[in-house]
């Protein structure tokens, strides 16, 4: 087997987090993923699948995932046995600032003469200080990478020029920077495919299923996402993926679309090979009526049966509820309105109210919508420890309008850890009510080595203090949790367990604060040792269970028999490499 040309590596939000007690809380409650943040952006899968589309060979190695499955895993051990042409890392999180740089050093540490390249959102935000650390030679900015990405490679493979490749910031052999124009930002999605069965192949031609894993416990839910377009049309002032975003510090003027049939084709592939549910990210309805019915027609017209999934921006109508209806089989939904009060909605510019909502949620169940997820978070404009303490009542009485029906589920948690680099908040804090703690790329890898969530938080809003977030969280989740179980929602006995557990991690907070404000240094670091076992159990499903998010899926024969196939194939385009079909590059992309 031939080495990588590319080998992209997903670091830990925090590299040493097996040696550190840290109180990451409830951040990633609300998502697959753990704390420590396993989960590789999509866009890792798009750029493999791309690259070997064009003649490379790339290998995806999910360290987080490692490090998190087993803790004999050695890192240094891992990387040092690797020897690509280059090595690329994500930071589209900035919550992975900390283990992203330092996975970066070990890279330069046993392999000095290798480029490592950053790719990602918050790459492209701070790419010229993050261009300035020794151990990154090369970021690749923008939204649509993997064109310019492949450049690079060939570029390095063939040890050419890069002077020319759009969307790059590099150091020359001299270490003078070089900022290329952000030029690449092409206006269709459609040169791209979300195949998850590259994934699988991946894994076949690698013999290293670990490594190729989106996030821990994947293979007992395998849940998929599928992209309708990059870009966005909405302005949440706190997103660092809104179109201010996007047309300011990414070059994207207008979102770019996936093609419908081409976006079905996807999904299409998901229903041959894995058994779980497909998530649909971006509300599609941004695209047009057009757009919508073709790609519902399409859904149809596939008969696709995994559960399905759509994060929608507004509350879905009636009418758009019927048409899901008559197009799937098993449909779901997930708005996030962020707070019951309308007033502070407004101001986190969602308009519209929260009895829309509720008529939203009550259509979507008489359509049989398998079931409706609602999130609302804290730590948003405008807000208030009593706006936060008042969701509690306003859910209650939304579960009692709707006769206790168990397929509302209503989920609470903070927005954190950071404020998105690039939104309108992070550029203009005073102006929206927030105080900045770290605006760096250096002083937010600090805030993630803090003890507690409360302490890495990077923002201060003028509602509320940041001990009254932490406290507000804490019994607004006590409060849902208990409603869940009161309707039935949740069982009676876990929800019990939950509430034990959210009590717990207050009482953890309260030790944690009381180290930091009495000790410093090494006396310091030892106090927070010995919580380091409480706390690593308190650290995931602090205010709810994880189990809540999933949704049920089953496996069938023609999954065990398309898989069996693939299998056939990789290992004889492995054995006869010739067999491989390759896609042609561009005559102006082929130096």
């Amino acid at each position: 087997m031939p080495q990588p040309d590319l080998v992209l590596l997903h670091a830990p939000s925090v590299y040493d987090f097996r040696e550190r007690s840290i109180m990451f809380g409830p951040v990633s409650d609300l998502v697959p993923s753990s704390p420590i943040f396993e989960m590789y952006p999509l866009g890792f899968t798009t750029m493999a699948e791309y690259m070997d589309r064009h003649g490379l060979y790339v290998r995806i190695v999910n360290l987080a995932m490692r490090m998190l499955s087993s803790a004999k895993f050695d890192v240094e051990k891992a990387i040092r046995e690797l020897d690509p042409v280059a090595f690329g890392i994500d930071l589209h999180w900035l919550p992975h600032a900390h283990g992203s740089i330092e996975i970066a050093r070990i890279c330069k540490k046993y392999h000095p003469d290798t480029p490592v390249v950053f790719g990602g959102l918050s790459s492209s935000y701070f790419h010229e200080e993050l261009i300035g650390y020794d151990c990154v030679d090369y970021v690749v900015r923008g939204d649509s990478t993997e064109e310019p990405f492949t450049q690079l490679i060939y570029a390095l493979k063939r040890r050419g020029s890069v002077a020319d490749i759009p969307n790059l910031t590099y150091k020359t052999a001299g270490g003078s920077v070089v900022v290329n124009e952000l030029s690449w930002v092409p206006d269709t999605f459609d040169h791209v495919k979300l195949d998850y069965s590259f994934s699988m192949r991946s894994v076949i031609r690698d013999r290293d299923m670990m490594s190729a894993l989106p996030f821990r416990g994947w293979l007992g839910y395998p849940v998929t996402a599928s992209l309708t377009c990059r870009g966005c049309t909405r302005q949440c002032p706190t997103c660092g993926g809104s179109a201010y975003t996007f047309a300011k510090h990414f070059g994207r003027r207008a979102p770019a679309f996936r093609d419908p049939d081409r976006l079905v084709a996807d999904i299409a592939h998901v229903q041959k090979h894995i058994p779980g549910p497909v998530f649909v990210l971006n509300d599609f309805q941004q695209a047009g009526r057009a757009y919508v019915e073709t790609f519902l027609a399409g859904l149809k017209r596939i008969n696709f049966r995994n559960p399905i999934g759509f994060e929608f921006f507004t509350p879905p109508t009636e009418e758009f509820c019927a048409l899901l209806d008559e197009n799937l089989n098993d449909w779901s939904v997930e708005v996030s309105c962020e707070s019951h009060d309308d007033a502070v909605r407004e101001a986190f510019a969602k308009h519209y109210t929260f009895e829309e909502v509720a008529t939203s949620i009550e259509v979507a169940l008489k359509h049989n919508c398998s079931r409706f997820d609602l999130y609302f978070m804290t730590g948003i404009p405008t807000q208030t420890a009593q706006s936060v303490l008042d969701t509690v009542p306003a859910v209650r009485d939304l579960y009692a309008r709707l006769g206790n029906d168990k397929r509302l589920l209503a989920f609470i948690s903070p927005m954190a850890p950071f404020l998105d680099p690039g939104s309108m908040v992070f550029d203009n804090p005073e102006a929206y009510g927030y105080k900045l703690r770290a605006k760096t790329l250096e002083e937010h890898r600090q805030l993630l080595l803090e003890p507690s969530w409360k302490h890495i938080l990077n923002y201060e809003p003028d509602g509320m203090t940041r001990d009254e977030m932490v406290d507000t969280i804490y019994e607004s989740a006590v409060g849902l949790n208990r409603i869940k179980a009161e309707t039935g929602v949740a069982d009676a006995a876990a929800a019990a367990i939950t509430e034990q557990r959210i009590r717990e991690a207050q009482r953890a907070m309260g030790r944690i604060d009381e180290i930091v404000e009495s000790s410093t240094g090494t006396s310091r670091a030892i106090a927070l040792d010995t919580l380091r076992g409480e706390v690593d159990r308190l650290n995931e499903n602090t205010v709810c269970e994880k189990s809540e998010l999933t949704w049920p899926a089953s496996v069938r024969p023609t999954h065990v028999f398309s898989n069996i196939a693939l299998w056939f194939r990789v290992n004889f385009e492995t054995l006869f490499p010739k067999t491989r079909k390759i896609e042609p590059r561009p005559a102006e992309h082929q130096s």
